[in-house]
Order: structure tokens, then C-alpha cells, then sequence
């Protein structure tokens, strides 16, 4: 059994979509997804930061005790190579928590998923066209400013910048599940983002279309950055629909030779 553990529904609506994933459990914001297409496979949605992604990975680990588990979802780019819709396997996991301010080197956490990384990477044939590996750093909060995405590429040597994966990567390992981040680049480095995307990033669409209008009364010439935006989230969700199909393939051919 592989569990994909992700933030929330609109990250992963193209493969629920065409996996014909079904909710079959839900309870205080957590979701529980499975279809009877991909049996091998069920995916959590629990919600974004430290509590809710740990708890949901926790959950799936007891209720389904998968083989392997993925954290899969968006990411913001902390260098100039990560562009929208690129998807990064992440062979290294940084993490920083509470105030900004307390966002150091010193303090900050880090775990290596190179092992995995390279298991996957001969799995699928040793190509890596269609993805990129590089690291990633899980932030408490959406980080929207360019100059603060540029600052923790280049403090802490990572590309991606999301609010999960490290979590995740821990309570896989406290159950000694194998585990890999999968994260596709929704917003680059060089774009800066409306601060109320990242305070409805979890509220669903309905939340998210009434903030989108009331910010465009009062910021008619924000329209073509969130159109652009917009378009950015689509390729980003089609690039990882069609990487989890690869790598949920890998997964059944790395089960078959064992």
C-alpha cells in the first residue's frame, strides 16, 4: 500500500480526478480518498502547517500501514531553476519553525531522503526528464514576499519552499515507512504572491473566489497576476497528476522485484 499524504483536495484534483478516487472517511477536516481503479494507493488530506500534516500522516500510518508514503503537493520556488509546473523529487528536507525571526541555520532541522530518491530514480529507468531532484525547506507560513523566497534559497541551499513535507518525513520515520516528497512548483522565485492567497490557501475554492473579487475591488491591476496565477496552478496540478502516475507505477515495479 502506498500513502500519498497532501495539504489539501485542489493539489491533487487531477489525479483524484482521473484515478477516480472516492472520499471514504472523513472527520474534522481530514480526508480519506480511495478508488477501486488504483486499490494499492490511498491519499490523506488533512490540511497545511505542522499539526494537521503530522496528524494526518500519523492517521494514515495507523489505519492503512502503507509500505511507503509520499508528501505530494505545491511549491513555491526558492531559485531561478524551479519554474511553474517543474516537479522536483526531494533528496533533502529543511525545516524552520515559529517567528520569522527565529529562522536561522542554527535553528533549523533537516533530514536526507537521498537513498530513496536514488531507488526511484533507477526505477523509473534512470530518466530524469520530467522532473528534477533538489531540496526543499517546510516553513510554518505562507511565504508570498520574492525577497523572503530568495532569502531562504539562498540561506539554507534549497530550491522549493512548502509547509509540510518535513513533518511528514518525521512521522514516516517515528513508523519506519520509507518516504519521498514529491512537489511541484506552483509560484517562482521572482513572483510575489497576494498576501490573501496564502490566508485561503486551505479555505476551499467558494473562500477563495469571494477573497479573489473583494481583492480585485480594491486592486483592479492585481487582475493579470492572478489570472497568471491561476494558469500557473493548472500546470502545476498537470505535472503532478502525471508524475504521481509515474511514480505510483514505480512503486508497484520496486514491490514486484522484491
Amino acid at each position: 500500500m502506498l500513502a500519498i499524504v497532501a495539504a489539501f483536495k485542489d493539489e491533487l484534483s487531477g489525479y483524484l480526478k482521473s484515478g477516480r478516487f472516492q472520499v471514504t472517511e472523513q472527520d474534522n477536516g481530514f480526508r480519506i480518498y480511495q478508488s477501486m481503479q488504483v486499490p494499492d494507493v490511498v491519499i490523506s488530506e488533512g490540511g497545511i502547517g505542522k499539526e494537521r500534516s503530522q496528524e494526518s500522516a500519523r492517521l494514515t500510518a495507523e489505519r492503512f500501514k502503507p509500505d511507503m508514503m509520499i508528501s505530494a503537493g505545491f511549491a513555491g520556488g526558492a531559485s531561478e531553476d524551479a519554474t511553474p509546473g517543474d516537479v522536483f523529487l526531494c533528496d533533502r528536507l529543511v525545516a524552520v519553525d515559529g517567528s520569522p525571526f527565529l529562522w536561522g541555520k542554527e535553528e533549523a532541522f533537516e533530514s536526507s531522503s537521498v537513498e530513496m530518491v536514488q531507488r526511484f530514480r533507477q526505477a523509473i529507468l534512470g530518466d530524469r526528464s520530467g522532473y528534477q531532484v533538489g531540496s526543499c525547506i517546510t516553513v510554518p507560513k505562507f511565504v508570498s514576499n520574492r525577497s523572503m523566497k530568495e532569502w531562504l534559497g539562498n540561506t539554507f541551499n534549497v530550491k522549493l519552499i512548502d509547509m509540510e513535507s518535513y513533518w511528514v518525513s518525521e512521522v514516516a520515520a517515528s513508523f519506519r515507512i520509507p518516504f519521498l516528497t514529491v512537489r511541484a512548483v506552483l509560484d517562482p522565485v521572482d513572483q510575489s504572491v497576494p498576501r490573501f492567497i496564502g490566508e485561503t490557501v486551505d479555505k476551499g475554492m467558494a473562500v477563495r473566489t469571494l477573497r479573489s473579487v473583494a481583492h480585485l475591488v480594491t486592486n483592479p491591476t492585481d487582475a493579470p497576476q492572478l489570472i497568471r496565477l491561476s494558469r500557473q496552478v493548472s500546470v502545476a496540478r498537470a505535472a503532478l497528476t502525471q508524475f504521481l502516475d509515474k511514480i505510483v507505477a514505480a512503486t508497484r515495479t520496486i514491490s514486484d522485484r522484491r
